[in-house]
C-alpha cells in the first residue's frame, strides 16, 4: 500500500516521504481494518511532524502520520459485534488511529463509527478532528467557569477556522453565546455572512479590544479560547476578568507567549491547555460515544462549516501542506485516497 512515511522530526519537506509498505495484517479480536479514502491535514498533524509534541520515533525509525479520517471497511476481527454496524463494505470515520496517511490501517473497533449515507467523505473526514478538541474546550470552560457563555459570551480567537467553527455550532446548541475574532477585514465579513447572529472583530483594525468589550456590553470576559500564543495573549488577558480563563489549544505563533505575573495574580486568571491527544486518555466510553454522535449529528445539520479548500491525492502529499499553510485558505485540504 501507498503511504506517506516520516522519517524524522522537522521541515516537512526533508522528513516526509512517500512510500509503499506491507498492507496491514489481518484483524485480530476486536479490530477491524479500513481502507482509507480521506483525511483532513490540520495544525496538529504540522506540529507533530515539526518535532512539536517532544514524542520519540518508534524503533523501526519512522512513521505514518495522521490520526482521524473516513474510510470503508474491508475486514473485521472475532469479536466484532454486527449489531455494532461495524462490518465489511461499511463507511466509517474514525479517531484516534494512528497512521491514517495510509491506504489502509488496522485499529480498534471502539474508535470506529458508521457514518450515514448522507454524510459526504469530504465533511466526515473533519469531523472528528473538530469536534474532539471543541467537545474538550467546552467541558474545560465550564470546569473553569461554570456559568461561562451564559450571559458573558466565550472568545474564539482565530474564529474562521475550522476547529472554531465547529466551537460555534457546538456552543450555540447549548445556548450559549460567542464572539469572533479574526486577523482580517475580509475574514470578519465572511464569518459574519456565515454566523449572522454573531458578533465578529478583525484584530487587524486598531480598536478590536474595544469592539471586544462593546460586544461583551462592557462586562470582562469569563473565557477566552485561543490556538494561536504569541504576542497577543497579553492582550487577550487584559479582556478577562476576575477568575477567568484563557484555553490554549494551540500555538499558531512562532513567538512565545511573554506576560506580567501581576495582572496574572491579582485577577487570578487560569491558564489551561487542552489537546485533542487527550481525548481517549481522559473521557470516559460513555462521553467519547456522545461525542462522535453529536458531530456527525452537526455535521448532518450544519454541513457549511465544513468546507473543502481543495483535495490532493496521497502522492501529492507536499502540495497540500503547502496550501494548507497558505495565509488565504478558507477550508478545509484533504488527502483523499482510492486503493
Amino acid at each position: 500500500m501507498k503511504a506517506i512515511v516520516l522519517t524524522g522530526f522537522g521541515d516537512p519537506a526533508k522528513f516526509l516521504e512517500l512510500t509503499t509498505l506491507p498492507d496491514p495484517a489481518p484483524p485480530g479480536p476486536g479490530e477491524v481494518v479500513i481502507r482509507v479514502t480521506a483525511r483532513s491535514v490540520h495544525p496538529g498533524n504540522l506540529a507533530m511532524i515539526r518535532g512539536r509534541f517532544n514524542i520519540p520515533l518508534p524503533a523501526d525509525g519512522f512513521l505514518v502520520p495522521g490520526a482521524d479520517g473516513v474510510g470503508v471497511v474491508e475486514a473485521v476481527g472475532e469479536g466484532v459485534d454486527p449489531a455494532s454496524g461495524v462490518k465489511p463494505g461499511e463507511r466509517v470515520i474514525f479517531n484516534p488511529s494512528p497512521g491514517a496517511w495510509a491506504e489502509r490501517l488496522k485499529t480498534r473497533v471502539e474508535l470506529v463509527t458508521p457514518v450515514p449515507d448522507g454524510l459526504s467523505d469530504a465533511v466526515a473526514a473533519q469531523l472528528l478532528p473538530n469536534a474532539v478538541i471543541a467537545f474538550l474546550l467546552l467541558r474545560a470552560a465550564q470546569r473553569a467557569v461554570p456559568d461561562a457563555g451564559r450571559e458573558t459570551p466565550i472568545l474564539l480567537t482565530a474564529a474562521g477556522s475550522a476547529v472554531a467553527s465547529f466551537l460555534t455550532v457546538a456552543a450555540r446548541r447549548r445556548g450559549l453565546k460567542v464572539i469572533g475574532a479574526v486577523r482580517s477585514t475580509r475574514g470578519a465579513e465572511a464569518l459574519s455572512a456565515r454566523f449572522p447572529d454573531v458578533a465578529v472583530v478583525s484584530t487587524a483594525e486598531p480598536d478590536w479590544i474595544d469592539q471586544i468589550r462593546r460586544a461583551a456590553s462592557g462586562q470582562p470576559l469569563q473565557v477566552i479560547m485561543d490556538p494561536v500564543g504569541g504576542a497577543m495573549a497579553s492582550d487577550l488577558v487584559r479582556l478577562l476578568g476576575d477568575g477567568g480563563a484563557l484555553l490554549f489549544y494551540g500555538g499558531l505563533a512562532a513567538e512565545p507567549v511573554a506576560l506580567g505575573s501581576i495582572q496574572l495574580a491579582h485577577h487570578e486568571i487560569m491558564f489551561k491547555g487542552v489537546s485533542s491527544a487527550r481525548w481517549l486518555q481522559t473521557t470516559s466510553a460513555e462521553q467519547r460515544r456522545d461525542d462522535v454522535a453529536e458531530a456527525i449529528e452537526i455535521g448532518r445539520a450544519a454541513p457549511e462549516p465544513f468546507e473543502v479548500a481543495a483535495s490532493y491525492d496521497l502522492a501529492r502529499f507536499a502540495e497540500a501542506i503547502v496550501h494548507m499553510e497558505r495565509a488565504d485558505r478558507h477550508g478545509a485540504v484533504l488527502l483523499t485516497s482510492n486503493a
